[in-house]
């Protein structure tokens, strides 16, 4: 008899001994895809919206707060904030490739327009800061510039934050009774800046107030969350012109040399007095411990199901002892029985491991389209709580099927040991 003849034999034999031990290999495989599925879900359609998306070599630079109990104090103020000198002492620290700083808005400013999406007329202040078009480059639209247009030009090139757009579409958009926009929608738009004037600081020097009209060029994680951002040299410009000469920095972006390097840069900057926006690093490393917890807890239970495969099958061992010896004493190497009994944990394991995916599936599924349904429509609420990366499905199914294959693996050493002569003699 052939040996796949003799697997398929053995596997229908020990069928309801098989299916239980293989439900224990599906436990661990269906929390593995449930947890997976809601984490990644979770994370890409909540976590990772909110969060600056900077590549790992950019860091955030900021000038750190000083807290005395219920006060806290820029420590700028205090002569140790950012400032030009600062940026050069940034520029020179060992793996720093270059520094883009973002200047402020040193003077009082308000917007005018919204016609065309608001039907009427929104006034209201604003805040502004600067950016180096370099930093910037890829978020402008096809078509477009985002640079600093001289100082006669009437028309300034803006960038506006991504998010910005996204809260809006989430919360303003049905409180107005407006559609949602897309960013190529709002890309071109125009209102106009008052530049030297606001409703709330009103108008220090009304011989120095000017009127441009802005236009948004593209969205950026870079940009300013409650304004506009516009290219350094224009708001330097403003700044001298309607800013008493003041440059405010109110933070810089760090390019490392590489990603390698930015851990190091990071802890030299912090030593120089700077505070690193780790926000992205925290919510990833908190996003990250708990996708260990599931994993850890899905890896015991596949330990237990390794354990439970292992002693079935020191017990179908023992069962067909006699099959075996005679197997050997036809003719079967010890390489045939030590390849048919591990063929059939791994087959338990590919089996048990597939019911395991479906399940996590159907059930992060449910979990879904519950939580679709139950939680508001807060902002950022993300149009699905599950992903099902085709990494997180295969790494299951392969966890799975380890799981059993290793727990097979002693007993299978064990059944190809067998001595024909002996035994026959026994």
């Amino acid at each position: 008899m052939r040996l796949s003849a003799l697997l398929w034999r053995d596997l229908a034999r020990s069928r309801r001994r098989l299916a239980m031990v293989g439900s224990l290999v599906s436990a661990g495989v269906f929390v593995t895809v449930l947890f997976g599925a809601l984490g990644t879900g979770i994370y890409r359609g909540f976590v990772a919206p909110l969060l600056p998306k900077l590549p790992l070599e950019i860091l955030k630079v900021e000038a750190k707060v000083l807290s005395l109990g219920v006060f806290a104090f820029d420590t700028s103020s205090l002569g140790g904030g950012l400032d030009e000198a600062a940026i050069e002492r940034l520029r020179a620290v060992n793996g720093v490739e270059n520094v883009y700083p973002m200047f402020g808005a040193a003077f009082p400013l308000r917007a005018e327009g919204g016609e065309r999406f608001l039907g009427r007329s929104i006034r209201t202040d604003l805040f502004a800061t600067g950016l180096d078009p370099a930093l910037v480059a890829s978020d402008v639209a096809a078509g477009h510039e985002f640079k600093d247009p001289g100082p006669d030009a009437e028309v300034v090139p803006v960038l506006v934050a991504r998010r910005l757009l996204e809260l809006y579409n989430s919360t303003v958009a049905s409180a107005i009774q407006k559609p949602r926009l897309s960013e190529d929608a709002v890309i071109g738009f125009s209102f106009e800046l008052v530049l030297g004037s606001s409703y709330v600081q009103g108008t220090p020097d009304p011989s120095k107030v000017k009127r441009v009209v802005a236009q948004i060029v593209g969205f950026s994680q870079h940009a300013s969350l409650v304004g506009l951002t516009v290219p350094a040299a224009t708001m330097r410009r403003w700044n001298e012109l309607h800013g008493g000469g003041r440059q405010p920095l109110v933070a810089a972006y760090v390019r490392s040399k590489s990603a390698g390097d930015a851990g190091q840069v990071a802890q030299t900057i912090e030593r120089m007095g700077f505070a690193v926006d780790d926000t992205q690093k925290v919510v990833g490393a908190a996003v990250a411990a708990s996708a260990l917890v599931a994993l850890a807890f899905s890896l015991v239970l596949l330990g237990m199901a390794g354990f439970a495969i292992g002693q079935t099958f020191f017990l179908l061992i023992a069962e067909r002892r006699s099959e075996l010896l005679v197997l050997r004493a036809m003719g079967a190497r010890r390489g045939d029985l030590f390849r048919l009994v591990l063929t059939e944990a791994t087959v338990v394991g590919a089996i048990a491991g597939f019911v395991g995916i479906a399940l996590g599936i159907v059930c992060a599924l449910i979990v879904d389209r519950v939580a679709l349904q139950w939680v508001p429509d807060i902002p950022f609420k993300p149009s699905s709580f599950v992903a099902f990366p085709l990494v997180l499905l295969l790494g299951a199914w392969l966890l799975g099927t380890l799981a059993s294959v290793l727990g097979a693996w002693v007993p299978a050493r064990r059944a190809s040991l067998a001595d024909p002569a002996r035994g026959l003699r026994e």
